[in-house]
């Protein structure tokens, strides 16, 4: 088979492709001198990626531009029809400013000039595969010049569904070596992985300290949810593996030889993280009294230290650590604090800590993972447009087994579902189509996005080809799929379509009884926002399945209908919520009418009879409540009502909406947004803000106020703008 190449210039493409295909095409895009470099490897690739089915397109770019590779992956799509593309080398790096609200969690404030554009911006290569997204080109970076800033428009699509997959191959020269030695090497690998290729029958998932406030509950219906998208692993010699960071004093040791086996397919490690560290485990608890004193006067030197760095004086050091601990501290345990020895000695202790429980970029020296998928549901990890990256340490590190890493460019919300389409792994799909599905603004692919495991079992046609050319009649009948990650993708596959399938998803909900389909069908009713979305969301506040129960209360925030209160106070209420749930039910009281709230409470715990203190606890729980209820209301009102205060004091209340989007109060806000003579940059946050409500019971009222704002010349073109990319993300 002949191989197409295209040549980028400044914005078109200077030579046309050769050849054509009736198979879906796959764009390889590459800098020139990473081509020259690793030339072999890649013609290699292409040759595997066409006997995969598909047909590669060799895009050499010479400019280095990011609207040039864009439009060329538009028009490969629309004449050579490619599925996805991966980005080989120096490409440039899209820098997207004013898309917070398309990330989990990333919420910085890009007005507040004391953060640098590097922060509040997010890497991310939706630039080139949302089509449907429109961008305003800024500026390129004089220091680091393979940033590209760019403004996603607000005359675009506001939601991510992207076109084409895309992922990245990015190695960088630092002390682990030259980046085109590491492409060699990792190409050389990924064209040997269909050599040896076997079904995903061996995974495993790890949970680090503090996530999901260390939830057993979550955990455990964890396994079953696993089990439910890899069925087969219920068989011998096939298994799902966990290991909690409480398993031992420093479990950093046994995930990294977990991590090296050779016949580890898929491995999830859900921990916190930073672009070179994956936070694995606390500082272990003292396990003797001589342990105990030790680290005790170790932290009071260092209190010493830092209060001398503070400019404070000894005396007013100690009385601050009595008042903290309630009792005199012993002059003895601060002995030593600027003793050059003894502070030596402390540092290297404090490093061998960190050590022991953190995985560093730099122990990729000796930590060599073999797993080929590996998903780093933690921030931060897949930073690749940094020097160092723990993403990077997986693909270009001297293990032989990594062929892709799912992971995040920036900080990520705990409460997701990383793993929402990994089953269809299992049945064949593409790497690059898994996350493609599951698309979050700053969650990547790096590595090979044409890769896919050996069907583990037959689920009746090709995964990849159906998502390709199959119609909403083939999905609907694909609702009764034995496999649930078929049902879950037939269910997303409706909804894209454009059927009327509410009713129908609806139903799923009801009648599964697998609780990762039940989850699934609960996300797209949300999208939906009506009674069936509602319906469903009071029965999955009481879900079996705890991930299923967690979303839910997330989305029970978003919401605010008052049809979910009773099952929220009830949740509070109950003996044994699990940790995570208690904490996502607080904060979703912030967002309630406290009278309603109130009332309820009042009612209901008249039927509770689990309490020996019946009376005592209830006051407690009465107590919490209102204080949930009451804050945030307080807080709003208090800072963004009163125009007397600074304008930095009222954009902190509008941007308190944002995770705490008040229903009851729309009308109010809605006021101060009509109103032309407000403060330009408080209408711009407090519209911002407003996007947040994109599952509220109150966002048919914002949708009419945010299209006349977006076209009321009374206003900035700003505050138009911003109104205007409320409405698209708002609108049905």
């Amino acid at each position: 088979m002949k191989i197409g190449h295209i040549f980028l210039g400044a914005a078109v493409c200077l030579a046309t492709v050769s050849c054509k295909s009736d198979r879906p095409g796959f764009a390889i895009v590459i800098d020139p001198r990473s081509y020259d470099e690793a030339k072999a490897e890649i013609d290699e690739y292409q040759q595997l990626v066409a006997s995969r089915g598909l047909d590669p397109v060799l895009v050499i770019d010479r400019w280095y531009n990011p609207d040039s590779i864009r439009c060329a992956l538009m028009d490969l799509h629309e004449k050579r029809h490619i599925e996805g593309c991966v980005l080989i080398g120096d490409i440039p790096v899209v820098m997207v400013r004013d898309a917070q609200h398309l990330t989990t969690a990333l919420k910085m404030d890009q007005f507040n000039p004391s953060f640098s554009r590097n922060e509040y911006c997010i890497p991310s290569d939706r630039f080139y595969d949302c089509f449907d997204m429109k961008f305003d080109f800024m500026e390129q970076d004089s220091a680091r010049s393979e940033y590209f800033f760019y403004s996603l428009r607000a005359d675009g699509v506001q939601r991510l569904n992207p076109t084409i997959y895309s992922a990245r191959i990015f190695p960088r020269t630092n002390e682990t070596g030259d980046k085109y030695d590491k492409l060699r090497r990792y190409m050389q690998r990924v064209n040997k992985a269909d050599e040896n290729n076997s079904p995903l029958d061996r995974m495993f998932y790890f949970s680090g300290q503090g996530f999901i406030s260390e939830s057993v509950d979550a955990r455990i219906d964890e396994k079953i949810e696993l089990l439910d998208q890899f069925p087969w692993m219920k068989r011998q010699q096939q298994s799902i593996e966990y290991i909690d960071h409480k398993r031992e004093k420093y479990v950093k040791n046994r995930l990294i030889q977990q991590m090296q086996y050779s016949d580890l397919d898929f491995a999830v490690l859900h921990h916190h993280g930073a672009y070179d560290t994956e936070y694995l485990s606390d500082y272990p608890d003292a396990e003797t009294n001589v342990e105990d004193m030790a680290m005790m006067r170790r932290y009071m030197r260092e209190q010493m230290r830092e209060g001398h760095r503070k400019g404070m004086d000894e005396a007013e050091v100690k009385r601050r650590v009595s008042r903290f601990f309630g009792c005199e501290i012993p002059d003895s345990w601060y002995a030593g604090a600027f003793d050059p020895a003894v502070q030596a000695q402390d540092d290297a202790d404090d490093e061998a800590e960190d050590n022991n429980v953190n995985l560093y970029f730099k122990d990729f020296s000796y930590y060599h993972p073999q797993c080929r998928f590996v998903s780093l549901d933690a921030c931060y990890n897949g930073s690749f447009h940094q020097d160092e990256s723990i993403q990077e340490g997986y693909l270009f590190g001297q293990g032989n087994g990594t062929l892709a890493v799912l992971a995040n460019t920036v900080n990520v919300l705990q409460d997701k579902w990383v793993d929402h389409f990994a089953g269809l792994l299992g049945l064949g799909m593409r790497v690059g189509h898994m996350a493609q599905f599951g698309a979050y603004m700053e969650q990547h692919l790096l590595g090979d996005p044409t890769f896919a495991f050996t069907p583990a079992a037959d689920c009746g046609f090709d995964v990849n080809e159906a998502i390709l050319e199959k119609g909403a009649g083939f999905w609907k009948k694909q609702l009764d799929n034995p496999y649930p990650s078929v049902q879950i993708l037939a269910m997303d596959m409706l909804a894209a379509s454009g059927a009327d399938c509410s009713d129908i998803i609806a139903g799923m909900f009801k009648s599964s009884e697998s609780g990762i389909v039940r989850l699934a069908a609960l996300m797209e009713l949300s999208y939906f926002r009506d009674d069936n979305f509602i319906d469903c969301l009071v029965l999955a506040l009481n879900d079996s399945h705890e991930m299923t129960q967690r979303l839910a209360t997330n989305m029970a925030c978003k919401s605010g209908d008052d049809r979910l209160i009773p099952e929220l106070v009830r949740i509070s209420c109950k003996v044994n919520t699990s940790e995570r749930i208690e904490y996502d039910v607080a904060n979703a009281f912030h967002t309630y009418d406290s009278t309603k709230v109130m009332d309820c409470l009042e009612k209901y715990y008249e039927t509770v009879d689990c309490y020996t203190d019946h009376d005592s606890i209830g006051g407690l729980i009465s107590y919490a409540l209102h204080s949930f209820v009451t804050g945030t209301v307080t807080e709003v009102r208090a800072k963004l009502f009163d125009r007397e205060n600074s304008q930095t004091v009222r954009k902190a209340g509008a941007r308190v909406l944002r995770n705490n989007p008040i229903h009851d109060m729309v009308p109010e806000l809605l006021e101060i947004l009509a109103d032309p003579t407000e403060d330009d940059l408080i209408l711009t946050v407090l519209w911002e803000a407003m996007g947040w409500y994109d599952m509220s019971c109150r966002a048919d009222e914002i949708i009419p106020a945010a299209l006349a704002a977006s076209t009321d010349e009374r206003f900035s073109e700003r505050v138009r703008n911003e109104a205007l990319k409320t409405y698209n993300r708002l609108k049905r």
